[in-house]
């Protein structure tokens, strides 16, 4: 029996015969602004056209064979799905018990245990056994708990195990990847995605979903690291998320698989004492590359995270003209590989304060923003150094631009002047080489 938890408006159009249920009704009640929203109706498609006709945005069939449509309009995804026999049945079906409300007639209505799960913010299966009717669901647990702040009761861990074993068991019922990813996406963007990825370790999902990060756990390092490798990586997440809460998705991807090289790179050191892990960076990047793209992530993503990881262990210039290079040649990878680096300083112990001193000396670096192009272009190098189309031509805005990212030429006279110079006596020599001596 549907019990009421309260009174209130739907602030969004319902079409004729849709009935809005599930997360959209959730995330009003915990004081959040929806952008998904659920509707059952007897006719979904004759619902989805309604809501086209009246909102605008774009329509398309989910599972046209289930009867599932989607409108994506003004900033909104509204789902239909058919209504399977009585309200209640279709609320039994649903995951959890603070998804299983339906509105009507300006009320919220709910199976036993929603309200209570809603005031307690915890999550709670309607039943264990619609796991196992969604495989996708287990993981959706983690992400719902990491995105909203919810609790999982104790029971509620136990059942994710029991399904994270099932999984193990039967790989051939994972979901889909697509699937898997957006799910992962959305932990990771959430400002608890630390919370979720220990979570994923419990229940036993980690091994499932990013099975490569498993060795990680109980990883024992030394040195500067007090924490094994997998409580490294969730505090290298948590530092990035905190010195840059708008982080993007490919700053938190290369935080989580940073280190994800060290245990195949362990090796002891017998001359320190302890052990080594040499090349991590590189095997990591070629590891977190293969994870992401069997995921089905953006190539462009891959790329980027790709690149981060490789680039991780590098260490800032001291010399001010040597630092604008080194954040010039990695253009493409800032600001994400500066907190990259901050991050992984503030989960060590022993040299936190260098992490400040990599954000403090990026920003001083940037005082005066990178140049994004040569003062003079390709026509005028050749015109004044006589020069015909060819390689020599870029070598000379290659060097050019170097000189401008170094402060040493700021005009275009200078930069004539420059250029004059670098023709009689380092064209061969590139810019910013001790050997060059302009």
């Amino acid at each position: 029996m549907l019990r009421p938890i309260a009174h209130r408006d739907f602030p969004f159009y319902t079409p004729k015969g849709a009935i809005p249920v599930g997360g959209v009704l959730r995330d009003l009640l915990l004081g959040r602004r929806p952008q998904d929203l659920d509707f059952v109706a007897e006719d979904p498609r004759k619902a989805a056209e309604d809501a086209q006709n009246h909102l605008g945005g774009t329509l398309f069939p989910l599972d046209e064979e289930r009867g599932q449509y989607r409108l994506v309009a003004g900033g909104l995804v509204l789902d239909f799905s058919p209504l399977e026999g009585s309200l209640e049945e279709d609320l039994l079906k649903r995951d959890f018990r603070l998804n299983a409300l339906i509105w009507r007639q300006n009320r919220i209505l709910g199976i036993p245990g929603a309200g209570g799960d809603l005031s307690k913010r915890v999550l709670v299966p309607v039943r264990e056994a619609n796991f196992y009717q969604d495989h996708l669901r287990s993981l959706r647990a983690v992400r719902l708990a990491a995105s909203l702040g919810l609790g999982l009761p104790g029971e509620t861990r136990k059942a994710l195990s029991r399904h994270a074993r099932f999984l193990q068991d039967h790989l051939e019922a994972l979901p889909a990847r697509e699937r898997v990813k957006e799910e992962l996406i959305r932990l990771l963007l959430s400002p608890r995605a630390t919370w979720g990825l220990h979570l994923l370790e419990r229940t036993g999902l980690l091994d499932l979903y990013l099975p490569e990060l498993r060795p990680l756990v109980g990883l024992k390092q030394g040195g500067v690291h007090h924490l094994d490798g997998w409580q490294h990586t969730l505090s290298v997440v948590l530092h990035l998320v905190w010195l840059w809460p708008e982080a993007p998705l490919e700053a938190r991807l290369a935080a989580l698989y940073h280190d994800v090289g060290k245990p195949l790179t362990r090796r002891f050191d017998p001359q320190v004492g302890r052990f080594r892990f040499l090349g991590h960076a590189e095997v990591g990047a070629e590891m977190a590359k293969a994870a992401l793209l069997w995921l089905r992530f953006p190539k462009e993503a891959v790329e980027k995270v790709e690149a981060l990881v490789r680039r991780h262990m590098d260490r800032l210039p001291d010399e001010a003209k040597a630092l604008r290079r080194f954040l010039f040649r990695r253009k493409d990878l800032l600001p994400h590989l500066v907190y990259l680096m901050a991050a992984d300083r503030l989960g060590t112990r022993g040299v936190e304060e260098e992490a400040w001193g990599v954000l403090e000396a990026y920003q001083k670096a940037l005082s005066q923003p990178l140049p994004t192009r040569p003062l003079l272009s390709g026509e005028e190098v050749m015109a004044l150094l006589s020069l015909r189309p060819g390689p020599l031509v870029g070598k000379a805005l290659e060097a050019l631009l170097l000189a401008q990212v170094e402060g040493r030429v700021t005009t275009p006279e200078e930069a004539k002047a420059f250029l004059l110079y670098w023709k009689g006596h380092g064209a061969d020599t590139p810019a910013g080489t001790p050997d060059h001596p302009y």
